[in-house]
């Protein structure tokens, strides 16, 4: 593959500036880090200067939303040597050992058919079920309650005798699918108390603030100049992996408030976020780009939907298409802009004379096993071969890849030193 043409600003002798993107996707972020693991061996391999590669050494950002997010935290966060804390490798066994944990499988207490034949057991019910009832009046009645709804639906829940799948309906309508509890718990333990402006590299991880109700960009260039900024890269990861449904919201504060929601919000797929972040922080320095784009796997949804009487389709059928209990509305919106990015990137790198500087490897997969919370180990093994079959699909590819990153790098530190 070639460099490409010139882009008129007569200085290709700069080289390029390096962009490592990755999206969002819960689980299926194993995909990504197997493709990460194989570019890594070849730069172990073809770079006899430096045989303990690491990824941060040739990327000048690195982005990641959601799960990619995580993945750019231990790729760029620095270990007492000052290297990184998590090869790619690594990362691949991380989602093995540690998916199960963050997205357990969930059993009711009760099942549908329990029965309480014990006449004890129904009164300790009847009189658990009247204290909640005027707990329930009592805090109506003093306003502690701020949405009545959502309370009694909290309310409800309480009642052991409910049917078990009415019980999960409910859930499903109140709670998150997931406390987060494990999630805090496991990103602390790996990433430590390191601060954005610690990264070996630069990163660029997206969030989004629902009391500002707007997305928030974590930058570690930002960092550096505005300490307001300069949150611990753990907070980063567990704002930017607050999945809507999936896990809470997630708040902390540095000098300011931070309210956050997952970063697929703003930038699912966050390439072209972090091109133009590159733009506005180094000003291009006469240099050309070059990204390579990692996603998670893209669903085969074709045929999932049709129109039928185009009279039904309010805001309900959008919500919920019962024929297979999808969700139009939401499937289109959390997929649809990920690969228009790609198209976008596409045509602005085409049209610069850059279009063999863009590399962006997605994996085809079944609906069946694209949920982004399916951490069983058939699961997470079926992701890994994905991984792997994108690897070898793609592997002329990142041979050429790794060529022009060492090319790259060596100038870079030629640069520097001179």
């Amino acid at each position: 593959m070639g460099n490409g043409s010139s882009s008129g600003s007569g200085r290709d002798d700069q080289g390029f500036a390096t962009i490592l993107s990755i999206d969002g996707g819960g689980v299926r972020g194993i995909v990504p880090s197997v493709v990460l693991t194989a570019l890594e061996a070849k730069l172990q391999k073809l770079d006899v200067d430096n045989k303990d590669a690491r990824i941060a050494d040739y990327f000048d950002f690195v982005a990641g939303t959601s799960t990619g997010g995580l993945m750019t935290a231990m790729l760029t966060t620095p270990n007492a040597e000052k290297r990184p804390t998590f090869a790619a490798k690594d990362i691949v066994q991380f989602y093995l050992d540690k998916s199960q944990l963050i997205f357990p499988q969930t059993t009711e207490q009760y099942e549908d058919d329990e029965l309480f034949d014990d006449e004890a057991a129904i009164n300790s019910v009847l009189d658990e079920a009247r204290n909640q009832i005027q707990q329930y009046k009592n805090e109506m009645r003093n306003h502690i309650i701020v949405d009545p709804l959502i309370s009694a639906l909290r309310f409800l829940l309480k009642f052991r005798l409910l049917p078990n799948f009415i019980r999960k309906k409910l859930r499903s309508l109140v709670f998150p699918r997931y406390d987060g509890v494990k999630l805090h718990e496991i990103i602390n333990e790996e990433v430590g108390q390191k601060l954005l402006s610690d990264a070996l590299t630069n990163v660029i991880i997206p969030t989004f603030d629902i009391k500002l109700f707007q997305p928030i960009i974590f930058s570690s260039l930002k960092a550096q100049r505005d300490k307001s900024t300069d949150a611990r890269i753990a907070d980063v990861c567990i704002g930017t992996s607050a999945a809507p449904y999936y896990f809470p919201p997630y708040y902390f504060k540095t000098k300011v408030d931070f309210n956050l929601a997952d970063g697929g919000l703003a930038a699912n797929n966050p390439s072209l976020l972090a091109v133009c972040e590159v733009m506005k922080e180094q000003k291009m320095d006469g240099r050309k780009l070059l990204i390579l784009s990692l996603g998670t796997g893209a669903a085969d949804q074709s045929g999932r939907y049709v129109v039928g009487d185009p009279s039904k389709w309010g805001l309900l059928r959008w919500l919920w298409y019962s024929e297979n209990n999808g969700s139009p509305l939401i499937d289109i919106l959390t997929t649809a802009p990920d690969e228009m990015i790609s198209t976008y990137i596409s045509t602005i790198f085409k049209y610069c004379g850059w279009e063999d500087n863009y590399y962006r490897l997605q994996a085809k997969m079944e609906l069946t096993g694209a949920r982004m919370d399916d951490a069983s180990q058939e699961n997470l093994k079926k992701l890994e071969k994905i991984g792997k079959d994108l690897a070898a699909k793609h592997d002329a590819e990142l041979e050429a890849l790794a060529q022009k990153l060492i090319k790259n790098r060596k100038a870079r530190l030629t640069r520097t030193s001179g």
